[in-house]
């Protein structure tokens, strides 16, 4: 019995350090989607921006 236990706990222990990684590893994913978001965005507006700065006279 003494053994058994031992196997369980190490499966225990093995699930939740898995458990944990993929977790650590799915809300760096997610960080990372909204940061490439924010940036597209600030990145488009810095262009419109800049396009309408640029223009001289009047373009239809």
């Amino acid at each position: 019995m003494d053994k058994f236990l031992k196997i369980v706990g190490a499966v225990v222990v093995i699930w939740i350090g898995i458990s944990l990684v993929l977790w650590l590893i799915g809300k760096t994913i997610g960080l990372l989607f909204w940061v490439a978001v924010i940036g597209g965005a600030i990145w488009a507006v810095a262009a419109i921006s800049n396009k309408r700065k640029n223009q001289v006279g009047y373009k239809r």
